[in-house]
């Protein structure tokens, strides 16, 4: 039994050595973890270290190897390195900061590392390079970790992608990782599936495409991985951006049509860890749009006397038939053609659609909390806004060096019934008259809140039928919060804008108890409600109610309606 157990003693020694014997091939043994710059310290001792993992189930001999730096080496007795063993390399100086880490090896001499950028080499005894690293200071990807007490990690020893792809500051709270895995390894595995996230028409032949990570640089500079439709087909040369790897720009010899939606296909593309873009995430639409021309863009409405904690805003309508590109725009102040040269650029990367309404502002907060917003995603924040005065002022847009549309406004557009018109915008009435016709911009209305920005003006006549409608949505309400029927619902639809309201409420007796309306600017339609309380805010009793409306506006026109409602209440 002795004699057995001696035999398999001697065959797993031998095994063991002959393992050790086998030569590393390239990345068995890689450089995994570089401290070049140990201050500030957030929790690592303050001395360098670099640090080697054996990727592979065997133990590989170190003996005669060597370690370098661009200016001193290193070369190795009889050492080895234990499979999957996390090996630290620090000067021998330095060993004892490191010993509670894991093994190390304290080197004299030590190849210091420099802070911003470095060249290390590891080779075996025929001088075969078995892991190399050229890391600068922007690998950190971070300013702060940038900036000392963190260690750059290698994310995946496997990866086809090198460099910055490849590396990134430790997460680890302490800075770093050294003799265990790196707090970042395999991160892309943790990741959404590798997509498309944006495509911008740099010219009628170029787009940039982006990713939501690195790229495989030998794929992504495959032109048979990229297709577009409509006759386009594959591109003519691929490039990547200088200091961004998730993008490539690409560039075609069939021109694009402005206006049109092309719709772009990838296959074969990767990320660094090689794994592959899916079907679904490998297609983007996009369009180089349509040029503005005039009367594509209309202004459709503007605050030029806002309320104290107020600010002004420009709403502006895509008239066009096409999706237009905001980047094309320009707003001023200034009246045609002084304009041309003091416009501001409304610079943003969005497409616009047809019929689509955007407020321009300096700040997009203050107008949604000072007005109802239907359409949140409506505002676009310009910074260097343009300056409305309050007595009178001019609205310029233009594109291309051309202007687009122009309105000259005055504060004497307002209502005459209106004494103070401030934070009240002025509309535009219709679409299909022409911006600077007479009349054909208002006062926002009372029932709307006195602005619109974002969605259809309230006092808007586009469309409108030339019969007046103020009807009841129902016969009877019952006022006692069931939920059904609560309040008097008084609809109505005007074929002009510009009427103000007087509405009251009289009993069977024809007393009045409640002066409902008071002077309320009407938008051409709406809703108008009564909660069947009176001038003291109680409840009226059961029974049929008169309603009386007067509308007149400053052209001197006035309409009159009366309906009758019942007050009911449920039987106990």
């Amino acid at each position: 039994m002795k004699i057995c157990f001696f035999f398999l003693l001697l065959f797993v020694c031998e095994c063991a050595l002959s393992q050790s014997n086998v030569p590393a091939r390239a990345n068995e043994v890689v450089i995994n973890e570089i401290f070049a710059d140990p201050n500030p310290s957030v929790g690592l001792p303050s001395v360098e270290f670099v640090e080697l993992w054996n990727t592979t189930g065997r133990t590989i001999s170190l003996k005669d190897w060597l370690y370098s730096d661009a200016s001193s080496t290193f070369k190795f007795l009889n050492d080895s390195i234990r499979p999957y063993e996390y090996l630290i390399l620090c000067a021998r100086s330095d060993t004892s900061f490191l010993k509670t880490f894991g093994r190390y090896i304290g080197l004299s001499p030590w190849p210091s590392l420099n802070n911003s950028a470095d060249n290390l080499t590891l080779k075996d005894p025929n001088g075969k390079i078995i892991s190399s690293v050229d890391y600068i200071d922007t690998w950190y990807q971070d300013a702060i970790k940038k900036n000392g007490g963190f260690t750059l990690e290698l994310i995946d020893p496997n990866a086809v992608c090198k460099g910055i792809k490849n590396w990134q500051g430790s997460n680890d709270p302490a800075g770093g990782t050294p003799g265990k895995q790196n707090s970042i390894y395999k991160i892309f595995d943790n990741l959404a599936s590798l997509q498309i996230v944006s495509v911008d028409v740099l010219d009628s032949i170029s787009i940039l495409l982006k990713f939501n990570r690195y790229i495989d640089g030998i794929q992504a500079s495959d032109p048979r991985n990229y297709k577009v439709n409509n006759g386009v087909g594959f591109p003519d040369s691929i490039r990547f951006l200088d200091t961004d790897f998730s993008s490539v720009v690409l560039k075609f010899n069939q021109p694009l049509t402005r206006g049109i939606y092309y719709k772009i296909t990838i296959d074969q593309v990767t990320d660094c860890s090689g794994n592959i873009i899916l079907s679904q995430f490998g297609s983007f639409e996009f369009l180089l749009p349509k040029k503005i021309n005039k009367s594509d863009v209309l202004i459709s409405e503007i605050l030029f006397n806002p309320r104290p904690a107020g600010v002004d805003f420009v709403e502006i309508l895509n008239r066009s038939i096409y999706t237009l590109d905001l980047n094309d725009l320009y707003i001023s102040n200034v009246p045609y053609p002084d304009t041309l040269k003091k416009g501001i650029k409304i610079n943003t990367k969005r497409l616009w659609n047809s019929g689509e309404y955007i407020v321009l502002t300096s700040d997009p907060e203050k107008i949604k909390n000072e007005y109802q917003t239907k359409n949140p995603d409506a505002f676009l924040k310009i910074s260097r806004f343009p300056a409305y005065n309050n007595e009178k002022g001019t609205v310029s847009i233009l594109s291309n060096n051309i202007l687009i549309d122009q309105f000259s406004y005055t504060e004497k557009m307002h209502f005459a019934i209106i004494k103070n018109p401030e934070g009240v915008s002025l509309e535009r009435l219709s679409f299909e008259k022409s911006t600077e016709e007479p009349g054909n911009f208002q006062s926002a209305s009372a029932s709307a809140g006195f602005a619109t920005p974002g969605y259809k003006n309230s006092q808007s006549t586009d469309g409108l039928t030339s019969k007046d409608e103020f009807e009841l949505q129902s016969s009877s309400f019952s006022p006692d919060n069931d939920g059904f029927e609560d309040l008097m619902q008084l609809r109505y639809k005007l074929s002009e804008s510009g009427f103000v309201a007087n509405v009251t409420i009289y009993n069977s007796n024809g007393t009045v108890i409640l002066k409902l309306y008071k002077n309320f600017t009407l938008a051409t339609q709406g809703l108008l409600e009564w909660d069947g309380k009176n001038e003291a805010s109680e409840t009226n009793p059961p029974g049929i109610y008169l309603i009386y409306a007067e509308l007149f506006n400053a052209k001197g026109v006035v309409k009159k309606f009366r309906k009758t409602v019942v007050l009911a209440k449920k039987l106990n």
